[in-house]
This record gives structure tokens, C-alpha cells and sequence, in this order.
């Protein structure tokens, strides 16, 4: 499952705007649920997730998901638990166009 997220991480990042890049660090948190958490409903297991995403993010984007997870965990949790995709979630809180 690690491994799976890595190499979904490695997909997204590249070199981009200051802005493509925020979107595409939430936008890996969010998939990083989906594809991780069963029961998108079950909040404590959606909360323990985003606690621990950004250990194993690659540290080039560690504070970048430290501060997107610090900044708009209870909007990422009620989006998730809408079950609303990756990039609407990230959408509806401003970080990708």
C-alpha cells in the first residue's frame, strides 16, 4: 500500500507554479485516503490517516502537506466523508483551480 502511494506521488510532482503544486500535494493527501481508507464515514480512521500522510511523503513536499493537513483538516475531513473526488475536495477549499 506504501509503495502504491509513493509511486502515485511520484506522478504528480514535477516542477511546476507555486500553485499546480499546492493542488497537487492536496490532491495526493485526498487520493492517499481514498485509495487507503475503506469507510470514508468512519472519521477516526480518516483522521489517523491525515496524521501520519505527510511522514511518508518525500520531504520535498513534508511542510507543504504539513500545512495544507494544519490548515484545512476539518474542511479535508467533511469533503472526504461527502465522498466527494481528489480534485473537488481540493477544489472547494481553494487550492486547485
Amino acid at each position: 500500500m506504501l509503495f502504491l502511494l509513493t509511486s502515485a506521488i511520484q506522478e504528480h510532482v514535477e516542477p511546476v507554479q507555486k500553485i499546480d503544486f499546492v493542488c497537487d500535494v492536496c490532491t495526493i493527501i485526498v487520493q492517499g485516503v481514498e485509495d487507503t481508507i475503506t469507510d470514508p464515514q468512519n472519521v477516526q480512521q480518516v483522521k489517523e490517516f491525515l496524521n501520519q500522510i505527510c511522514e511518508i511523503l518525500p520531504l520535498d513536499i513534508f511542510n507543504w502537506c504539513e500545512q495544507i493537513i494544519d490548515m484545512y483538516y476539518n474542511d479535508l475531513i467533511k469533503y472526504i466523508q461527502q465522498g466527494l473526488p481528489a480534485a473537488q475536495v481540493c477544489k472547494q477549499i481553494g487550492l486547485c483551480d
